[in-house]
């Protein structure tokens, strides 16, 4: 019966780099519960097995129960709430799967292990399971004690493997995962230590910071380990070279790196915000009136932003009448969430609501004196004059007075562009007046700017 769950740090597979305490809690299971993935490959289970051989000793009694791991994914497409929500389906179907093995133990079977690769604090979610089992046993009147035993952890042992330190004297060290990497990148972020990446996101990088030193590593620990050192921009495409001849070969891959800027350098000095923050991007709700929806701009969303600005009314009125490229729309819609944290910008999209469509863009941009708030939008050709623009432009301003410190928004257009003028009268703003030469021409010439406000309501 049940009276206590080990959760064990067994490093990266290697025997030797297990700690004397995991060692010792390893002799000490009767049942060790193993998620078995669909599609997992032999060697993994071999690792894990060559622990148990190496290091239990060979009186002592044990079994294995191998649990069919349920799906997650495909975690590639989801946004963040689904990305969340799948998650947390998963973890429960884990939980089921994991309590029918505990209600069948034997009555002499009273300590159930589980062997998580490297260190259990960092990434992996056996803690957060082992605590619902816990709960679930005590609601049925059994008193389940838990404890963690710590491992050698992927970043410590790239770390090792390339000869530094994971920081720098007065540094941040930074840990996030693939699908985060690219929306969050900051060079105030300190060293970045990249996990469970398996589409190799700081490619996306590579334009925006060429100059970032890559420490990669795969197989860590093991006979087929493998490290790659350098440039971003020189290295990348030799580590996706490396990387598929491994999983080719191996049919698996568990790979680690860490970004950092050269050299000495430290944190620019603007990093991090200078105004107040945005409210968190991962907690929001979308916008909608039932007509359209907005919502934060993402990566995803540079297809948007390309079509808005690469027509023949978006380039004449704009400053250079330069086409954007598609490489500008992916950079600017990947530092989007960026600009968020920092409270400078807060980018949106605007979606048809019946069909999910992207329809344009809109941003509110902190500018001047403290307060103000300068809107800009611009709408694809296909949703034009369907009153896109002013219904999102109403559900924006909405959210900023409820939501930040702007107490003024203001817009303008060069004279002549009546149909931005006409949405922002619609959404609730006032002309204010006309600013002489104020905004460049593609030919070199100055139009006049036609300017609006909006206040935030009295309480």
């Amino acid at each position: 019966m049940i009276g206590r769950i080990r959760v064990i740090g067994i490093g990266m597979g290697d025997p030797d780099q297990v700690t004397g305490e995991a060692a010792r809690a390893l002799a000490t299971v009767d049942v060790f519960i193993v998620a078995r993935k669909a599609d997992a490959h032999g060697d993994l289970v071999a690792a894990r097995q060559a622990v148990c051989d190496a290091l239990i000793p060979a009186d002592r009694a044990y079994r294995v129960v191998e649990v069919t791991d349920p799906r997650r994914g495909p975690d590639a497409g989801r946004d963040t709430a689904a990305y969340g929500k799948g998650v947390r389906d998963w973890h429960a179907a884990r939980v089921k799967a994991y309590a029918e093995v505990i209600d069948g133990l034997a009555e002499h079977e009273t300590t159930v292990g589980f062997l998580v690769w490297g260190d259990p604090a960092l990434y992996d979610s056996t803690i957060r399971i082992v605590d619902a089992l816990v709960e679930r046993c005590a609601m049925q009147g059994r008193m389940v004690d838990h404890d963690v035993i710590a491992g050698i952890s992927a970043p410590a042992l790239l770390a090792a493997r390339h000869r530094i330190p994971l920081n720098r004297i007065g540094a941040p060290v930074h840990i996030t995962t693939g699908r985060r990497l690219v929306d969050e990148f900051d060079l105030g972020l300190g060293d970045v230590v990249v996990m469970l990446d398996g589409h190799l996101s700081c490619a996306s990088l590579v334009d925006s910071f060429p100059d970032l030193e890559l420490y990669w590593g795969a197989y860590l620990g093991s006979v087929d380990e493998v490290l790659v050192h350098g440039r971003l921009a020189d290295v990348i495409e030799e580590v996706r070279r490396v990387r598929t001849e491994a999983r080719a070969r191996h049919g698996w891959i568990m790979d680690t790196y860490l970004l950092r800027q050269p050299g000495d350098a430290p944190a620019p000095a603007h990093a991090g915000p200078s105004f107040m923050a945005f409210p968190d991007v991962a907690s929001w709700e979308p916008l909608t009136d039932g007509v359209v929806t907005v919502r934060p701009l993402t990566a995803a969303d540079w297809p948007v932003l390309l079509a808005e600005s690469n027509n023949d009314e978006s380039l004449k009125w704009g400053f250079d009448g330069r086409p954007l490229t598609e490489a500008e729309a992916r950079h600017k819609t990947a530092e989007a969430v960026r600009e968020w944290r920092r409270g400078r910008v807060a980018r949106f999209v605007i979606a048809d609501a019946d069909s999910g469509a992207g329809a344009g863009v809109l941003m509110v941009i902190r500018m001047g004196p403290p307060g103000i708030g300068v809107v800009g939008y611009g709408v694809v050709p296909d949703f034009r004059g369907r009153g896109f623009t002013s219904r999102a432009l109403t559900l924006v301003c909405g959210w900023v007075f409820a939501h930040t410190d702007i107490q003024r928004l203001e817009l303008g257009h060069k004279v002549g562009n009546v149909a931005s003028g006409k949405a922002a009268e619609r959404a609730g703003f006032t002309r204010e007046g006309v600013l002489v030469g104020r905004l460049p021409n593609p030919d070199g010439t100055r139009s006049d700017e036609v300017s609006y406000f909006l206040l935030r309501p009295e309480a």
